[in-house]
């Protein structure tokens, strides 16, 4: 697809757009939740297998230690989960049983392996397999529980059990390829090549002793590790985009998706700039944590940059062309879960039979991650020169109170 020059938002901006037929992927479901959630299941984990890939192969590349294999961890986790919700889908002998299984279980990995075994009585795996996955999915539930560890940044929780330590960046891949093979050998119904390694630890996070080649566990106290997480997945979208060996129809779920986020991420580091006048305490406190783009994120940190913007009409018209483009996302996928799964909790198809030219909707979203990346690095300088104006004005006051 090509590299593409420095992408900024414009007038008429359009998501819907087909500039190129070539470059049209179409979405059409078969509306069989079995079928449809393996495609994905195994959409998210060509994506994931590939950035493991790239990061291993990089050797020693901090940026893609340290920031991809995050992004990548998700990717994996989600093709795990996926794959359980595909196995739910086939034992369950209805939709209501489905539901309050997706419902009850929602992100939780080990409580899905166990409905799965539970109801279903389906014996794919043998005693080894079985062991080794029940112990690895309650192993990655104890770190990653909610399904936004690597998506979000750390809290302060993960910090104090992890920081500075170093995950072993092959054996962690490894494991998550494995657990998606043991998934992947029950959705084939154990009709599959794929060896089993027993020699693997049933376990999530391997830690190693040092840095090469291996993640960091660590982030930035003065961007409370936004910095991390926008970096690493918005360069893990420009490689998933531009990866010819990727089909478009296979990519298209995990890049909207990781556009979401990444875009959900740099609103809400916005909420952090340390501007005099920026978001106010008290909505600070109730509306950094949430996934609503339009109503919470934008509304919040608009008037931030208006406060802060050149008072001209090109920079205004700038902000009224990234605030429609918001709405458009936030109409299109209001909380973030429309490009992970193929349907709601309530099993409703309500992306299907789209067309979307990706290459039209890769530079929308990504002209809107440079403005506020734009906006994020303006706000930082003139947080600085307030810093530094404060610091001359009580030196002054100061010179002035000696007797």
């Amino acid at each position: 697809m090509g590299k593409e020059l420095f992408l900024w938002p414009y007038k008429n901006m359009d998501f819907w757009k087909i500039e190129n037929n070539e470059n049209v992927v179409g979405i059409k479901w078969s509306h069989n939740c079995f079928e449809d959630y393996k495609k994905l299941a195994l959409d998210f984990y060509d994506c994931g297998y590939k950035t493991f890939e790239e990061v291993i192969d990089s050797g020693h590349d901090n940026v893609k230690s340290d920031m991809w294999f995050l992004a990548g961890i998700f990717l994996l986790r989600q093709s795990i989960e996926l794959g359980l919700k595909a196995l739910i889908c086939r034992i369950c002998n209805n939709k209501k049983c489905i539901q309050e299984v997706f419902k009850s279980c929602c992100h939780d990995l080990y409580m899905l392996y166990k409905n799965y075994y539970e109801v279903g009585n389906e014996e794919f795996l043998d005693d080894a397999e079985k062991k080794w996955l029940k112990e690895y999915l309650y192993s990655l539930e104890e770190v990653d529980s909610k399904s936004d560890m690597f998506r979000f940044p750390f809290e302060d929780e993960f910090l104090s059990k992890y920081r500075d330590m170093f995950l072993n960046n092959v054996d962690v891949a490894n494991n998550l390829v494995q657990a998606f093979c043991l998934v992947y050998k029950c959705m084939q119904k154990g009709k599959i090549l794929e060896v089993f390694d027993s020699n693997f630890k049933s376990e999530f996070f391997v830690f190693a002793s040092h840095g090469i080649g291996n993640c960091y566990l660590w982030q930035r106290v003065s961007d409370e590790g936004f910095h991390v997480k926008i970096t690493g997945y918005n360069a893990v979208i420009d490689y998933i985009y531009d990866n010819q060996n990727i089909l478009p129809e296979v990519k298209i779920y995990p890049l909207m998706f990781m556009f979401r986020n990444t875009i959900e991420l740099c609103l809400k580091r916005l909420f952090y700039s340390r501007v005099e006048k920026g978001v106010p305490l008290k909505v600070f406190n109730s509306k950094r944590r949430s996934h609503l783009i339009k109503k919470d994120l934008w509304k919040n940190v608009k008037p931030v940059i208006e406060r802060y913007a050149r008072a001209s009409d090109s920079d205004l018209e700038m902000i009224e062309i990234v605030g429609n483009a918001l709405c458009t996302i936030d109409q299109i996928d209001k909380n973030g879960d429309m490009f992970r799964y193929p349907t709601t909790y309530s099993l409703e198809y309500k992306f299907d039979k789209k067309s979307i030219d990706i290459s039209n909707v890769y530079r929308y979203l990504k002209s809107l991650i440079n403005f506020l990346d734009g906006c994020d690095s303006m706000l930082d300088e003139i947080a600085e020169y307030e810093s530094d104006m404060r610091a001359e004005y009580e030196a002054e006051m100061s010179s002035y109170m000696v007797w």
